[in-house]
């Protein structure tokens, strides 16, 4: 584990070799300021719907002082890891292995933007009409930093609003030819030994099912991509609404695609790191996981959906599903993974490993309503 760990530290260092010097390249425009560089970290202050978004980083061309173009594109900055890990601050930057910062848009670019001298900087402002979606930018740039707002406007879809958790809101199918697993220590009624799996997936949708609206209120896909829960926390008393530009969504395809801003929950657990039980070795853990995500943290978590007489269908498939699954057969991530949950639900998760061998589907549908 700790060398798999250091061999992918260290790949993600060499990369930083050849992303931590896109500043060194910088030149004046024709009014002798030096802003045509890449801003990431300090140098970049982004907001997304008002609210700051981290693990991105903009690049400012302007060749005549009129007119300039800006791409964007997500970035993930180490540092966020150190600082979790052992109060570092170093930075190393991460290239294509994050969401850009438009959904759905692994680099987005601008141009045409119009330019306001103003002494020593530009202000500018402007919007962006492309793939459905509208973009309202404003901001400005000076040498070593850059200043941005936007505004997002996604393509209209049927998810769209708000969503609350419908009655039995998990469906859980599981196809795993003769292989069975042992329910008895959930206490679901006339379940006493090993049953078919196919027979058992069903039997854990309810069981769970009526688990989740003590936890989970309402999720909410906006308009700006974003999407938020109200959930409860451990021992509160009141319902909390989750910060924005944590994830997002997109629709391409007919498909429901969900990305995660791994820079952003960093960041988010290290803000509450003195409320939140977690080590440096569970971090570790974390970044492992990611590993076997790796294909989804650009384009997203991709989920099929349906929305029909006010009911939303989300169904995460069994080519994601499989690989989430497939933690559960390391142990040390394993470990991670269960160490919190109850001994009777662990007893389930654990038979897990020995079933995915027999599996040739399995699928969990979550259900809601407006």
């Amino acid at each position: 584990m700790k060398k798999s760990f250091l061999y992918l530290f260290t790949v993600l260092c060499t990369l930083n070799m050849f992303t931590a010097c896109s500043d060194d390249d910088d030149s004046k425009d024709p009014n002798g300021l030096e802003v045509n560089a890449t801003y990431s970290g300090e140098n970049l202050d982004l907001k997304y719907s008002n609210v700051a978004l981290l693990g991105k980083e903009i690049s400012f061309e302007t060749k005549d002082g009129k007119t300039a173009t800006l791409t964007m594109k997500g970035t993930f900055d180490m540092s966020v890891i150190n600082g979790l890990i052992n109060g570092g601050s170093k930075s190393a930057l991460i290239p294509n292995l994050v969401p850009g910062v438009i959904p759905g848009e692994i680099t987005t670019t601008i141009s045409n933007v119009p330019l306001t001298l103003s002494g020593e900087k530009y202000t500018f402002e402007g919007t962006d009409s492309g793939n459905g979606r509208e973009v309202k930018y404003t901001g400005s740039v000076e040498k070593d930093k850059l200043v941005l707002s936007l505004n997002v406007t996604m393509p209209k879809n049927d998810l769209t609003g708000n969503w609350k958790l419908a009655a039995q809101p998990l469906n859980l199918v599981w196809s795993a030819g003769d292989a069975t697993i042992d329910l008895s220590g959930l206490g679901i009624s006339g379940i006493s030994g090993p049953i078919p799996v196919s027979m058992a997936a069903p039997m854990i949708g309810q069981f769970v099912g009526p688990m989740l609206p003590q936890v989970l209120e309402s999720i909410s896909y906006g308009e700006d991509g974003n999407i938020t829960a109200r959930y409860m926390k451990k021992g509160a008393s009141d319902w909390q609404s989750s910060p924005l530009n944590l994830a997002q969504y997109y629709i391409k395809n007919n498909k429901l695609y969900v990305q995660l801003n791994i820079a952003q929950i960093l960041a988010t657990v290290e803000a509450n790191k003195s409320k939140a039980d977690i080590g440096s070795s569970e971090i570790l853990k974390f970044l492992e996981a990611i590993k076997l995500i790796a294909p989804y943290l650009s384009d997203g978590v991709p989920l099929s959906y349906s929305v029909s007489n006010g009911t939303a269908q989300v169904t995460l498939g069994y080519d994601v599903l499989g690989k989430l699954f497939a933690l559960l057969t390391d142990e040390d991530l394993s470990g991670l993974i269960l160490g919190k949950l109850p001994d009777n639900i662990k007893a389930v998760m654990a038979q897990i490993p020995g079933i995915l061998e027999k599996t040739d589907d399995v699928h969990v549908t979550l259900i809601l309503q407006k």
